[in-house]
């Protein structure tokens, strides 16, 4: 199979939150912080930056350890533009060390730590695991629909689930859906988690019988005020939201 190459900076995002903010009342504090300061702050940030497109969901419950409280794509014009805004200024790397208020980046009790990555391009191979560009038009992700699913592997075993996940997306990418503009997806051992970018309304990527769907939704357009110091009481977040937020790029974002 020809690999494309990469179209966008994409970090694909896998959080699970802190210990005291997994479940209980630490759940609602959760959902609190995420809406009133880490999704603005995100957009606040980083669009000055290069930011292009953030696309968070905030995931249900599940009660498996490997299920992520939120799941994001951020995308970038280029990586060297993600580096410099990630790490060149006061406000990205305030905005890093922010994460760590929400998010866990060490494993406990059978759950990861928290991590993002760069995709790569499919390669068609049921081995390939972490983040995958299966592939992409280049345009813009704040526009249309985006998608999110999130899937646990069911009764079957790891390399069937794998090989289930692989053939799908070969066909998927051989016979893209009508309207389908792009897909990147996150897969290891038990967890499929894909987002699909549609010119209008989108629907689920995935067969039944690849496992146990936990949450698919789409995304909702949102915006939130460019300045940090506006009078803004936050996004009202709870479980099972996706969020598509709309911003006005930089210069910096059409570069690359």
């Amino acid at each position: 199979m020809t690999k494309k190459e990469e179209t966008h900076a994409v970090r694909v995002w896998l959080g699970y939150a802190l210990p005291e903010l997994a479940s209980g009342t630490g759940r609602e504090r959760f959902y609190q912080h995420m809406g009133e300061i880490f999704i603005p702050a995100t957009v606040q940030s980083m669009a000055p930056q290069g930011l292009q497109a953030y696309v968070p969901s905030i995931l249900p419950p599940c009660g498996h350890p490997k299920v992520p409280d939120e799941v994001a794509l951020v995308f970038y014009p280029s990586r060297q533009c993600y580096q410099q805004a990630s790490h060149a200024s006061v406000a990205g790397r305030a905005y890093g060390a922010l994460h760590g208020t929400v998010f866990s980046f060490q494993a406990w009790q059978d759950r990861p730590a928290s991590h993002s990555d760069f995709p790569v391009p499919f390669e068609g191979q049921p081995e390939q695991s972490g983040p995958v560009q299966l592939f992409d038009s280049g345009g813009n992700w704040q526009q249309g629909d985006v998608c999110s699913e999130v899937w646990l592997r069911g009764g079957q075993g790891v390399a069937a689930f794998r090989q289930g996940v692989c053939e799908a997306m070969k066909n998927l990418y051989a016979r893209p859906r009508q309207g389908l503009l792009g897909v990147y997806y996150y897969l290891d051992d038990d967890l499929l988690v894909a987002w699909s970018h549609w010119q209008q309304q989108g629907q689920v990527l995935q067969a039944d019988d690849i496992g146990e769907l936990v949450w698919a939704g789409s995304a909702t357009a949102v915006t939130v005020p460019s300045s940090p110091f506006a009078d803004y009481a936050g996004l009202t977040v709870g479980p099972g939201q996706a969020f598509n937020l709309q911003f006005p790029l930089s210069p910096v974002a059409n570069e690359g």
